[in-house]
């Protein structure tokens, strides 16, 4: 996708009553024909951005003139109403205002006015544990303290360092499972190898820390959901579904427990939604995918974040688990949106989950037998240079070869076939079907030849099964679609009957 302009993309991505506010506000301060509203209605308008084609239509406007001193002025004004709009709407934000306002009141003298508001600002930070707020709350009481307390100065000051220093410690527990938990996150994210023994290792050494705390949780809403979290993540990595899916679960029971904060962290719940139902598939619990998917599609976002949050969990999900109960006409259905949403929430999905869309539409037009549409998405695939997704890489390159030779073009399978044996040699370890697959590529002869080709897949299948039997190793990426593209040609059936 082309580098969009930064200010269209700011203006692209705000919401109706953001836009409106922010118009409303330009034109109570008597701003209502300067320059960079006029650039933003201007700009608000269009559907792409470009900038030449963009000073031309408008040649005869003053903000063309200076456009790029315009543009960053419009971008300071926006940012200036969104304060504004945003102003209180958050805890944090609450919180903050206190702050400012006993400054002010300090400043004034005003003392008991400023005591409330370090009182109520305590009360806000302790009921959503913003720890890092209220050290700085508790910081604020203990100067007070020292300040205007005339004796029994001991006792209050005594009884506010036991808070802080059970805040730090909490908050020093919290960090240790926050840390553990993202880089557990990031091997699995990564596609680090779970069989490797080194990379099992750490995380074994991981999760032991992280349960190290267990007991350490009390009732806190975010060591609790820290927790699970982690755990969740570390049972993803070591292919332990029905553990994963629990743990996921138990997060979600939090956010129940926990109305106020189930609002207030809403982006955060949704992740956690996305989490349950993907974690709900695997586990292959269809009932309660179907009703969390269902709540994930009922929130309604309010902001472009949650829009795209929603829309990389909902349809990548939804997409997936079409495929996964064969209703291959609804997934091929929801191509067109994954696409538009691809292109118009491309800043917000990250690489991985990108490269995941991108391989299940591959898969799907495989096992449907489009394979020109297949060979396309995987050529999308592969212009990707990254190490994120080595998994995904990894299948493509295997079913590339297949993928042309299933469309008769015999004269490139050889080349892509070579291609994809070198690419399986140079990995550090083989899994066992990469192995056998180095073998059958090395072997196979990819031609016209039906007879010898039968002949030879017929042998290669009857060791595949061997492995799919094996739950070892079953899990391993590509071994269940090269499993079924071998049975549906030896027995002439579609791909999508065998799943």
């Amino acid at each position: 996708m082309a580098q969009q302009d930064e200010l269209f993309q700011l203006i692209r991505s705000l919401t109706a009553s953001e836009k409106r506010y922010f118009k409303v506000n330009a034109s109570k301060s008597g701003d209502s024909k300067a320059n960079y509203l006029r650039l933003f209605e201007a700009m608000d308008g269009m559907a792409d951005y470009d900038e030449a084609g963009f000073k031309k239509k408008y040649s005869k406007e003053n903000f063309t003139k200076y456009l790029s001193a315009e543009k960053k002025h419009l971008r300071e004004q926006i940012m200036r109403s969104m304060r504004g709009f945003r102003s209180g709407n958050s805890v944090d934000n609450q919180i903050y205002e206190l702050l400012q306002d006993e400054t002010f009141y300090r400043d004034k003298g005003l003392n008991e006015l400023r005591e409330k508001c370090l009182l109520k600002a305590k009360e806000i930070a302790t009921e959503y544990e913003r720890y890092h707020l209220l050290q700085e709350i508790l910081e604020r009481q203990i100067g007070f303290v020292e300040e205007f307390s005339e004796k029994k100065l001991t006792q209050p000051v005594i009884a506010l360092i036991k808070e802080l220093d059970k805040l730090t410690q909490e908050e020093a527990i919290y960090i240790e499972l926050w840390s553990k938990n993202k880089e557990i996150f990031s091997l699995y994210r990564s596609g680090a190898d779970h069989k490797n023994p080194d990379v099992v290792a750490r995380v074994n050494d991981l999760i032991e820390a992280v349960e190290a705390n267990e007991s350490k949780l009390g009732s806190s809403f975010r060591l609790n959901r820290i927790f699970n979290i982690a755990k969740s993540n570390y049972y993803n990595f070591i292919r332990n579904a029905e553990k994963s899916f629990q743990h996921t679960e138990q997060e979600y029971a939090l956010f129940q427990q926990h109305p106020k904060l189930k609002e207030e962290y809403s982006i955060n719940y949704r992740i956690c939604l996305a989490n349950l139902v993907s974690r709900a598939q695997s586990a292959k619990q269809n009932e309660r995918f179907l009703e969390a998917i269902a709540e994930l599609k009922s929130f309604p976002a309010t902001s472009f974040n949650e829009e795209g949050e929603v829309f990389q969990n909902v349809y990548f999900l939804e997409h997936l688990f079409y495929m996964n109960t064969g209703e291959f006409e609804k997934a091929e259905a929801l191509i067109p949106a994954i696409e538009e949403g691809l292109e118009t929430y491309a800043q917000k999905i990250n690489k991985a989950r990108l490269l995941s869309f991108q391989f299940n539409i591959m898969i799907m037009y495989f096992l449907m037998h489009r394979f020109k549409e297949a060979a396309k998405w995987a050529d999308v695939i592969l212009e990707d240079k990254s190490e994120i997704k080595q998994g995904i890489s990894t299948v493509t390159r295997i079913l590339l070869p297949i993928i042309h030779f299933e469309l008769g073009h015999h004269d490139i399978v050889e080349n892509l076939t070579r291609s994809a044996y070198r690419y399986l040699l140079a990995k550090e370890r083989l899994h066992s079907f990469e192995r056998l697959m180095v073998n059958y590529l090395g072997e196979m002869p990819f031609s016209a030849d039906e007879a010898e080709f039968n002949s030879m897949l017929k042998n290669f299948s009857e060791k595949l099964k061997l492995l799919f039997d094996d739950p070892m190793e079953s899990t391993t990426h590509g071994m269940e679609e090269i499993r079924i593209w071998s049975t549906s040609r030896l027995n002439k059936v579609p791909m999508t009957s065998l799943l």
